[in-house]
Formats: C-alpha cells, sequence, structure tokens
C-alpha cells in the first residue's frame, strides 16, 4: 500500500514538471512531499531508498526551475521598472499611455518571484512609476482643456474676421487678408473634438465663399477689360482720323481734347492692354499738337 502512495505521488510530482508556472508547480510539489509516508531509517528497504531518491530528484529539478524562473522575473519586472521610467519621460502623453498599458499587461503575465516580500518590494517601485504617469496626464489633460477653450475663442475670432473680409471692396486686399488668415488658423491649435469640426466648417464654408466672389469679381473684371480695350481701340481710331485730316479748326482741336477726356472716363483697360493702348493714343494726340504748331 505504502509503495502505490509513493509512485502516485512520484507521479504527481513528475507531471508537475510539465507545468508552465514553475513557481507554483514547486508550491504543490512541496505541499505533496508532506504527504509522503515516513519510515524509520531501521525500517527501510532498498526500494523505500530507491523510491524516496526519485521523489527527492524531482523535487529539486522543480526547486531549480523556481529558483530561475524567480531569478527572471525578478530581471523582468526590474526591466519593466526601468521602461516605466523611461514612458514617464515621454512628452508624448497618449504614446506613453500606450506604453504604460502595455507594461501593465507584461507585469501581468510575468509571474511571481520566490519571495512575496520581493514581490511586494517590487510591486511597490512599479506603481510608484504608474502614479506619477497617471498624476501627470491627468495635469496634461487638466491644461488641455483649457487650451482647447483658448484655442477655440482665437478661431472664433478668426471666423469673424472672415467675415468682414467677405465685406471688402478691395479685392486684391481681401484675398491677401484670406491667405493671412488660412495661416493664422492653420497654427492655430486644436480647440477639441466638439468644436473643430464646426469650427472648421463655418471656417471654410466663408473662404468658399469668399473664392467664389472673388471668381464672379474676376470674370466680371475681365468683362469691363474688353469692353474698355475696344472702346479705347475706337478712341484710338479717331485719333488717327483728327492727325491725318489735321485741319486744326477750333472743332477739331475742341474734339481731340474730348478724346483725352473720354479717354479717363473709359477706365482701365487691364495689365495686358492699358499701357500699350495709353503709349499709342498718347503718340498720337501729341502728334497732332505738335503738328498744329507747326501749321498755325
Amino acid at each position: 500500500m505504502g509503495n502505490d502512495i509513493r509512485q502516485d505521488l512520484i507521479e504527481q510530482v513528475k507531471a508537475l514538471l510539465e507545468s508552465e508556472d514553475a513557481a507554483e508547480a514547486y508550491v504543490k510539489a512541496k505541499a505533496l512531499s508532506r504527504k509522503w509516508p515516513r519510515i524509520h531509517e531501521d525500517e527501510e528497504s532498498f526500494l523505500d531508498i530507491e523510491l524516496s531518491e526519485k521523489f527527492n530528484n524531482i523535487l529539486d529539478e522543480l526547486s531549480k526551475k523556481a529558483g530561475e524562473v524567480a531569478v527572471n522575473t525578478e530581471e523582468r519586472k526590474q526591466a519593466l521598472i526601468e521602461e516605466a521610467k523611461k514612458a514617464l519621460e515621454n512628452t508624448s502623453i497618449e504614446k506613453a499611455n500606450r506604453r504604460m498599458k502595455e507594461l501593465m499587461d507584461s507585469w501581468k503575465a510575468s509571474g511571481r518571484t520566490q519571495s512575496k516580500e520581493k514581490d511586494d518590494e517590487l510591486w511597490a517601485q512599479f506603481s510608484e512609476v504608474r502614479k506619477a504617469f497617471f498624476e501627470k496626464r491627468k495635469e496634461y489633460y487638466d491644461n488641455l482643456h483649457e487650451t482647447f477653450a483658448n484655442n477655440k475663442v482665437l478661431k472664433e475670432e478668426l471666423i469673424g474676421k472672415a467675415k468682414e473680409i467677405l465685406e471688402m471692396k478691395d479685392m486684391r486686399k481681401a484675398s491677401n487678408a484670406v491667405t493671412e488668415l488660412f495661416e493664422e488658423w492653420r497654427k492655430t491649435g486644436s480647440a477639441g473634438r466638439e468644436s473643430d469640426e464646426s469650427l472648421w466648417k463655418e471656417f471654410s464654408g466663408l473662404r468658399k465663399e469668399f473664392f467664389k466672389k472673388r471668381e464672379r469679381y474676376y470674370d466680371g473684371l475681365k468683362e469691363t477689360f474688353a469692353k474698355n480695350t475696344e472702346a479705347k481701340k475706337e478712341l484710338i481710331a479717331r485719333a488717327k482720323v483728327l492727325l491725318a485730316r489735321g485741319e486744326f479748326t477750333e472743332e477739331e482741336i475742341s474734339e481731340i481734347k474730348d478724346l483725352r477726356r473720354q479717354w479717363k472716363e473709359v477706365g482701365n483697360a487691364g495689365r495686358e492692354n492699358e499701357q500699350t493702348l495709353w503709349e499709342e493714343f498718347n503718340t498720337l494726340v501729341n502728334k497732332y499738337f505738335e503738328n498744329m504748331k507747326f501749321y498755325k
């Protein structure tokens, strides 16, 4: 009967050699050792000694594995503490927060050392770093809410300026102002997830409205330039007629002077044509008056 009990205990401790948790396996093996039948030395047989040595050898092997795991676990936890300290110094709270979660998962999976006191000591160190991080994170988000509020005010002011620009008459100044305003918007930080989208939608809508207005303005300007160009070409044609005729009567002189008045009233013909047209017209009128001096 005694041999059956001992053989069963040997099989149980042997099975513990396959356990992934060496520390836990050793604790269970020690509990099994207390069930080992005690036989006085005078009564021990060779088989008793052989079975006892076999059991103790397995127990020693489990103890060695548990010891190695305990050492590895302690080193691993020390490394996790150092990694947590590095995460604490990370300037990106979001990255640091993800890293802290990863480290916590690794800590849970790292197992235990052979000493509860050592486990408690290591946990106290790790927990202290995590506590410091959580305080830092709270301070960051408290400040972030204040930053969001300030940025919201700034963006609302930019929206107000965009509305004012829509009323400007000088399209070139207005275009420059819109460009500068957009640069200011880009430099202004987030106003928070709750406000960013609606603020951008309003600001972007005003920019689109301005661009449409500018497009209509320049389309109209092109049309005006085209009309003015034709009008000034007609004045040039009339100046050529008067120069060629060269009667220098009071009526003719009055008409050539009136051409100058009309030229001013017509308005700009656009950057591409204005200067060329003016030079041609002015040359004709000046030539007329030079001729008049000669013939009179």
